[in-house]
């Protein structure tokens, strides 16, 4: 069966939830200051107003089954004197379900948003990654991306 995307419904809830999840326990692992674990990883409710905004999007990459899924917002820089005028896509979330993960699904799904970035003029796809997720850095540059800037921590 050919892979497709399409954008989520509030209907995909539960499934969004499993893969999201999975992303959450790497995460947990790695950072336990920072996350923890929880039944509920994405709040349905806060799902379902990615749904409905005019700005959010939740894509998914099927097969049989959603595989992937990614949650997006598209934001306008701050209009200022100094700033140049963006569309800019940023990336909240990105994940593969485990199952599938190293088999270019991710590569595909990835290319996929981009070319969406693309469709609606953005000036450019942007995310954040944390430093000890060395797979996703790799998989990120992999796909062109670029550290734009840090974001630094001193524990207190």
């Amino acid at each position: 069966m050919e892979m497709q995307i399409r954008e989520a419904t509030k209907s995909d809830y539960e499934v969004v939830h499993q893969m999201q999840k999975q992303v959450h326990e790497i995460h947990t692992m790695e950072r336990p200051d920072h996350y923890m674990m929880a039944d509920t990883t994405l709040d349905m409710e806060y799902f379902n107003n990615l749904i409905d905004g005019e700005n959010t999007k939740v894509f998914l990459l099927e097969e049989d089954q959603p595989i992937a899924y990614t949650i997006i917002t598209i934001k306008n820089t701050e209009e200022r004197p100094i700033l140049i005028p963006k569309k800019v896509v940023y990336m909240d979330d990105f994940g593969v379900d485990r199952k599938y993960r190293g088999k270019g699904v991710g590569k595909l799904f990835f290319g996929k948003i981009v070319e969406f970035a693309k469709s609606i003029e953005a000036d450019s796809l942007e995310l954040g990654v944390w430093e000890f997720n060395e797979n996703a850095i790799k998989f990120y540059e992999s796909m062109n991306l670029k550290t734009k800037m840090r974001r630094m921590e001193i524990n207190l």
